[in-house]
């Protein structure tokens, strides 16, 4: 996708999102990965630019990742019924077309690091015999991260009592669960200690 028609679709995004509720904060939300998906992948398609095989492939992921959840903010605005279902369908298309991109360049990158192995895992087959297959990667986000996400973008810092309270019929531990991963993860951050923790969103996502 040519960095043109990715400006355009930045700008519908807006478009669409401006027919939300007022004050509706996933708007937000879907606005502020949209910029980030236009910023970071104007960078990895800009061939002026020198950029390390490290530094394209974290790029690359930050992209991906902002892609994935992107789209699961679509889904849920989707199923508030506020507007007409075909927008959504829309920009479904055109960003699963950026991460279908993304992921060719990804294959390219390998190519070019022909030299590294990539990491062994050890899975134990049904006839006992123990086989090396390579680790892939995976990003999936829970319905609860996802509306803990769109919280934090919302809301700013947080603490950890006042995010239990949108889960009312969840037990804090399993919350707690839920943002140690997001933390494991790297897309959300936490300042201070026990009580006192506060969670916001990590400024890359």
């Amino acid at each position: 996708m040519e960095k043109d028609r990715i400006i355009k679709l930045t700008n519908a995004l807006y478009k669409v999102t401006s027919l939300f509720p007022e004050k509706e904060t996933l708007g937000i939300s879907i606005r502020k990965r949209g910029n980030l998906i236009l910023s970071f992948f104007v960078i990895i398609k800009n061939k002026e630019l020198s950029l390390s095989q490290e530094e394209l492939q974290s790029f690359n992921i930050k992209c991906r990742r902002n892609v994935e959840i992107l789209l699961s903010f679509f889904e849920i605005a989707e199923s508030q019924n506020w507007i007409n279902p075909k927008n959504f369908e829309i920009l479904k298309v055109q960003y699963n077309e950026i991460l279908k991109e993304l992921e060719s360049i990804k294959v390219v990158e390998k190519k070019v690091e022909a030299e590294k192995e990539p990491k062994k895992i050890e899975k134990k087959r049904d006839n006992g015999i123990f086989k090396k297959e390579a680790e892939e990667p995976k990003f999936t986000l829970t319905q609860i991260q996802e509306k803990v996400i769109t919280i934090l973008q919302g809301n700013g810092r947080m603490k950890p009592c006042d995010i239990n309270q949108f889960f009312p019929d969840l037990n804090p531990r399993s919350v707690r669960r839920e943002l140690q991963d997001l933390k494991s993860r790297g897309i959300i951050v936490s300042n201070g200690s026990g009580k006192k923790t506060l969670y916001e969103m990590n400024s890359y996502f």
